[in-house]
C-alpha cells in the first residue's frame, strides 16, 4: 500500500445496484488535497451489485479496490467483516459509507480530515445528514435539534444517536480491531465505542450525505421491534465487556425501548407479563436517583418524566 495514503475509504455492499453508481460517484466526486483509496466490498450481491463495482473498479484502479465474496459474510455472525475491513485499511484515517448511501459535499472528507490534522484530540468525526426515502428528500428533525457544533464522549452523546455509518471518520489507530473481534453483535456502535475511549468525539452540522430508508435496507427493512431487540442484543452484549456508566445507560435505553414496544404494542396480559423481566434487568442496572427517574419512563407518561428530568436537571 502506498506510503502516502492519508485515508480508506470503506464501503459495505450488498444488493444495491440500484443504488451503489450514486454512492461510488459521491466518493469520486470528493476534492482533496491528500491520496485517499476506496475499498468497496461486495458480500455475495445476487442482484447485479459486483458487476457495476468491477466496472467501477476497472475504470478507477488507481483509486478503487474491491473485494468479493462468494459467500455472505454477514449471515454468519462470525465478526469477518470487521476484521477484513480493518485488514484493507492503511493511512491515518478511516471513513465509511454503506453502498446505498451518498455523500453529498465533494469537500466532506477534507473538511473532516483539516479538523483531525488540527485538532489530535479527537478520535472520531461526524456530521449531519438528510434522509432520502421513497421518491423525496425529508429533512428529519431529530438531525436538525443539532445546528451548533459540539464536542462529546461516549458518556455525554445525546439521548438520541448522532451518527450515521456514512458520516463517521476515525483515526484508524483509535481502534484495536482485537477489540471487536470479541463480539458476536458488531456494529458501528462498537468503533464509536471504542474511538472515543481514546478520545473526543466532534459533531459537525453540516449536512454533507444522504441516507437512504428502504425495503431493501439492511436495516431499515426490520421493524421496531426488530431493530430494538437487535439494539437490545447489542449492548447487553456490550455491557457484559465493557461494565461501566456510559454503556450501562445506553444498555437501560435499550433494554426499556425494546420492552416498550413489545409489551405496550400488544394487547394481552400473558405477553405483558413475558416480557417485563427485560424491564426488571435494567432496573437491576441502576445505581442512583438519575437512573431511577430514567426507568420510570417505562412506566409514566413521558411528559412527567421530561418535568422530572428538568427540574431535578436529571
Amino acid at each position: 500500500m502506498e506510503s502516502d495514503l492519508l485515508l480508506t475509504v470503506y464501503c459495505a455492499a450488498y444488493n444495491q445496484a440500484p443504488y451503489i453508481r450514486q454512492t461510488l460517484d459521491g466518493f469520486l466526486a470528493q476534492k482533496t488535497n491528500f491520496k485517499f483509496r476506496i475499498v468497496i466490498h461486495d458480500d455475495a450481491s445476487t442482484d447485479g451489485t459486483d458487476v457495476i463495482i468491477q466496472e467501477y473498479a476497472k475504470l478507477y484502479p488507481d483509486i478503487i479496490s474491491a473485494i468479493f465474496e462468494s459467500e455472505n459474510q454477514w449471515s454468519k455472525h462470525d465478526n469477518t467483516l470487521p476484521k477484513l475491513m480493518y485488514a484493507h485499511a492503511h493511512g491515518k484515517y478511516l471513513a465509511f459509507c454503506e453502498g446505498d448511501d451518498v455523500w453529498t459535499d465533494p469537500m466532506k472528507l477534507q473538511k473532516q480530515v483539516d479538523f483531525f490534522e488540527d485538532h489530535p484530540e479527537y478520535t472520531l468525526l461526524c456530521h449531519n445528514w438528510n434522509v432520502f426515502d421513497g421518491n423525496s428528500y425529508s429533512d428529519s428533525p431529530i438531525h436538525h435539534l443539532y445546528k451548533q457544533p459540539f464536542t462529546f464522549t461516549f458518556d455525554t452523546l445525546p439521548w438520541v444517536w448522532i451518527t450515521k455509518t456514512l458520516t463517521v471518520m476515525i483515526r484508524r489507530d483509535a481502534i484495536n480491531v482485537e477489540d471487536l473481534l470479541q463480539y458476536k453483535l458488531c456494529r458501528d456502535v462498537h468503533s464509536v465505542y471504542y474511538a472515543l475511549k481514546s478520545g473526543k468525539g466532534y459533531y459537525m452540522p453540516a449536512v454533507m450525505a444522504t441516507y437512504r430508508v428502504h425495503d431493501g435496507g439492511v436495516w431499515s427493512k426490520h421493524d421496531s421491534n426488530e431493530r430494538n431487540k437487535t439494539t437490545y442484543d447489542l449492548y447487553k452484549e456490550l455491557y457484559q465487556h465493557e461494565p461501566n456508566k456510559a454503556v450501562r445507560k445506553r444498555y437501560m435505553n435499550a433494554t426499556l425501548a425494546y420492552f416498550n414496544g413489545l409489551a405496550f404494542g400488544k394487547t394481552t396480559w400473558w405477553h405483558f407479563g413475558t416480557n417485563a423481566k427485560l424491564y426488571f434487568e435494567a432496573l437491576r442496572n441502576v445505581s442512583g436517583f438519575k437512573d431511577i427517574v430514567f426507568c420510570l419512563g417505562g412506566l409514566v407518561p413521558t411528559s412527567l418524566v421530561k418535568w422530572v428530568m428538568k427540574t431535578f436537571k436529571v
